[in-house]
């Protein structure tokens, strides 16, 4: 008899459990949410329209800023609402993501 049990989700222990923290929290990541969609865009902006700047490390420092964008697009949104609702369990696949 082999075991069929799957795990689905995991469970988050290091949320905090007072509504003060999770604000506090919430505040913390959307700030740093807000500086990362207005800085990168910035960082890539620069970068595309000076002349001086078409080497090989601001192209490289363009791409990092584009990748930046997205990664933290997916992560922090989805954070801010679990720090909202006190929703501490994440799936699998969202925890390999």
């Amino acid at each position: 008899m082999t075991n069929s049990t799957m795990v689905t989700d995991f469970l988050l222990l290091g949320s905090p459990d007072g509504c003060n923290m999770r604000v506090l929290y919430f505040t913390v990541f959307l700030l740093t949410y807000l500086s990362t969609l207005i800085g990168n865009p910035l960082i890539v902006t620069v970068t595309t329209t000076h002349q001086n700047l078409n080497t090989p490390m601001y192209f490289f420092l363009r791409n990092l800023s584009i990748l930046d964008m997205c990664y933290i697009s997916i992560t922090v949104p989805n954070t801010c609402v679990n720090c909202l609702t006190g929703n501490r369990a994440i799936l699998v696949t969202g925890f390999a993501t």
